[in-house]
């Protein structure tokens, strides 16, 4: 097994734990629950965890070959602790703790929602491009209708952008308000116009979001399976209860699906992505094909390790599920025996 296979395997789990504590001891230590012995220990404890997030980041970083955004991060936390102590940086580290657990279900559809506002950054920053301007404009003519009546309030064009941005957002904290009949009638078109700009950027990112998860979703079309060659000459029924049976998996690139020598307990077809069969002569696989039926058939173990390459949308069979579906249709049995047949000639 190599260092990275036990890095995802064993230390990930073990780091956003211990990175979840921090932040835990962080919020507590800054109220006064904590008596003065405990206060004492998770001090010592804090410690070490910084010491151990430095090892964290200097394997991460070996494993990786680089260092990327959440890297700098790390080091930034790491840079003030060590050398600067100025302030607490440690809840940034939450953004570590959803990379690292961002397959689960609880965290899957939040980490969608910020892949979707990465795809969607230069929509959503023309978008506010175009409210900081109505903003200037509004703000600017506020401040020309009010500013001789209410220079406490309007009396320069800064001044007059708070009033802006809370009638823009629709917010209108009651604290500045226009004295003037222009200064309300314009008041009143800044409000109604911030309803619309605002909902300009929401439903970009509603869309959007949408299409992410429909991207991933966890339910499987009968249209996605005809198209797996696997499945092609099943019949509709057939496919009907396949679509029952599949489970999606949703891997990051360059993470491990199985390795040598791991049970074979389920089949996959890969939907969207590649991965890679890392045996002497790698093979890449990518959508509609599928792997893993050779150890069921055949051995009770894996004979090669899998990783993905892309982001990768997998479709799971386990083996009982397979099984029944082999006594039912022996067609699915001889499209699987063609493929090993065919590797086995190859070799």
């Amino acid at each position: 097994m190599d260092i990275r296979n036990i890095f995802d395997k064993y230390l990930e789990n073990i780091f956003g734990i211990l990175i979840t504590l921090n932040i835990l001891h962080q919020i507590f230590a800054s109220t006064a629950v904590l008596s003065e012995p405990m206060a004492t220990y998770l001090d010592i404890f804090y410690k070490i965890s910084m010491l151990v997030f430095l090892g964290e980041f200097l394997l991460r970083t070996y494993i990786d070959k680089r260092v990327g955004f959440l890297g700098f991060v790390d080091i930034v936390v790491l840079l003030n602790y060590f050398f600067i102590g100025a302030l607490d940086f440690r809840i940034f580290r939450l953004f570590r703790v959803f990379e690292i657990y961002k397959q689960t279900r609880i965290l899957f559809p939040s980490n969608t929602l910020v892949r979707t506002i990465y795809l969607q950054r230069y929509a959503l920053l023309g978008s506010q491009v175009m409210v900081l301007s109505v903003l200037l404009i509004f703000s600017v003519t506020i401040y020309f209708i009010e500013g001789s009546v209410q220079p406490e309030a309007f009396g320069s064009i800064p001044d007059a952008m708070w009033w802006g941005i809370a009638t823009l957002t629709t917010v209108g904290y009651g604290d500045i308000y226009p004295a003037t009949l222009a200064g309300k009638i314009l008041a009143s078109l800044t409000m109604f116009l911030g309803i619309g700009m605002f909902a300009l950027p929401a439903a970009i990112l509603a869309s959007a979001y949408y299409e992410e998860i429909q991207k991933k979703n966890f339910l499987v079309s009968i249209e996605t399976i005809t198209e797996i060659p696997l499945f092609a000459k099943l019949p509709i029924a057939a496919l009907g209860k396949i679509n029952d049976k599949l489970e999606a998996v949703i891997l990051a690139a360059n993470k491990t699906v199985f390795k040598k020598g791991d049970v074979a307990d389920s089949m996959y077809i890969v939907e969207f992505g590649r991965v890679q069969v890392e045996i002497e002569k790698p093979v890449i696989l990518g959508p509609g094909e599928f792997f893993g039926e050779m150890g069921l058939i055949g051995d009770n173990t894996r004979n090669a390790t899998i990783t993905t390459l892309d982001e990768v949308k997998l479709l799971e069979l386990t083996k009982g599920d397979l099984e029944e579906l082999f006594n039912e249709h022996a067609v699915l049995f001889e499209e699987i025996e063609n493929k090993i047949a065919s590797i086995q000639s190859s070799q």
